[in-house]
């Protein structure tokens, strides 16, 4: 414990007069929480409004949230008492993408509960985890799960959607596509999006499909150049074709 934080500024505390809220989350196997409405109610439009119904119609102060994870509720929960979340990972590869998948999850509560700031908070850690050195010295980039849960749960014009696809157009391999995650977790528009992305923030077209090489790149004949078709005719329209591809190739 770090004693030196002991004292604090009474401007900027929690407020924890008022009621006390149930939540219980989920439904396989339910968790029941306790949170001061006040402190809820304060950022979260989704409480704000259910529970302005419920004291309108009961006294209980209990709301239930069954289609959530109660793993993710409780990173909610952590944050709005403490302004943290509990989720730092430090592993490289797959193990230390837990951590964004977490967020991701989280985001996408942010996001049906209206809660701008914890949302915005969510990115911040996306960030700030994307360029910070994992265990193994590098820096690691959400894949797989977190791409898909970040696209299931927000709406076309969603931040954290253009995070994601900025962070692939700028710093992206293709083998984050093809090696770290399966197809069933890259949704059909975040790939649309990549797309439209990285071909509007390209330099500029280039002048030929494959700089530097000529038409035979396009070939599935075998690699040595004298397999190619026009090498192994011996009409003059033959040799004409290929002289073109072989000045197409010094052109660009």
């Amino acid at each position: 414990m770090d004693i030196t934080k002991l004292r604090t500024y009474k401007h900027g505390s929690l407020d924890l007069r008022g009621r006390a809220l149930t939540v219980t989350v989920g439904s396989t196997k339910p968790v029941t929480f306790s949170v001061h409405e006040h402190l809820i109610c304060r950022t979260s439009d989704y409480f704000k409004t259910a529970m302005k119904a419920y004291w309108e119609t009961s006294n209980s102060g209990s709301i239930a949230l069954k289609e959530e994870d109660p793993e993710v509720f409780e990173v909610y929960l952590h944050w709005l008492y403490f302004e943290t979340l509990p989720v730092k990972n430090d592993n490289p590869g797959l193990e230390g993408n837990i951590e964004y998948v977490q967020l991701a999850k989280a985001y996408a509560l942010g996001e049906f509960l209206q809660d701008v700031n914890f949302k915005d908070a969510v990115l911040d850690a996306i960030l700030i985890k994307s360029r910070s050195a994992a265990s193994d010295g590098l820096n690691w980039y959400p894949v797989g799960p977190a791409i898909r849960h970040i696209y299931e749960g927000t709406p076309e014009s969603s931040a954290a959607r253009r995070l994601l696809v900025d962070m692939y157009t700028y710093h992206g391999l293709g083998e984050w596509l093809t090696k770290w995650a399966n197809k069933d977790d890259l949704p059909k528009q975040f790939l649309l999006d990549l797309a439209i992305e990285a071909l509007t923030k390209r330099a500029r077209p280039s002048a030929s499909l494959a700089p530097k090489k000529g038409t035979c790149e396009y070939h599935e004949h075998l690699p040595d150049p004298n397999s190619c078709y026009v090498n192994c005719s011996g009409s003059k329209r033959g040799k004409a074709v290929h002289i073109a591809s072989c000045d197409a190739q010094k052109i660009n």
